[in-house]
């Protein structure tokens, strides 16, 4: 028997989970856009619902961005089922540029973006009181590739959004 003395391991907490799981997700999709730029605007994974209303798999379903359907359109639809603390819907605003608004239900610090056809990220990481936050890019809805965030509630509670379409 060796005098060493191993450490015990922690097991990860949720919120640890979910940044290792955005890490991944992040990594993938720039590793994916630099072996090849047309792909990483057009290709998702593949599904058997309507391009629409895909479903993530089980480990992207509270971080992973929301992805544009396939289907040809002028402009795209992002559907990501989320927490229902924190609710994205976006919208092209006219005048070249487009916007998002975050609701969210707790206190925290959320996270947020969009990405356009170009590789251009419009980040913003801002404390939130409950109710809807705006944000925005400044190019079209029709060039935006994805759309996503995150909150991280004040109890450290972490909630991925959902993302619709404004009606």
């Amino acid at each position: 028997m060796s005098g060493h003395r191993g450490v015990q391991k922690q097991p990860m907490t949720k919120g640890q989970k979910i940044g290792v799981g955005i890490a991944v997700f992040c990594g993938v999709a720039v590793l994916v856009a630099i072996v090849d730029p047309q792909k990483s605007t057009t290709t998702s994974a593949p599904s058997t619902p309507p391009a629409s209303a895909t479903t993530p798999s089980p480990s992207q379903t509270t971080s992973a961005p929301a992805k544009a359907s396939q289907a040809p359109a002028v402009e795209p639809t992002f559907v990501y089922p989320g927490d229902p603390q924190c609710a994205i819907t976006y919208r092209d605003r006219g005048d070249g540029s487009m916007s998002w608004t975050a609701t969210v239900t707790v206190p925290g610090e959320l996270i947020t973006h969009a990405g356009d056809a170009a590789g251009n990220l419009y980040p913003h990481d801002v404390q939130v009181s409950p109710g809807p936050n705006a944000f925005a890019a400044p190019v079209p809805l029709s060039q935006i590739t994805d759309i996503g965030g995150n909150l991280t509630a004040t109890d450290g509670t972490s909630y991925g959004c959902s993302v619709a379409p404004q009606h």
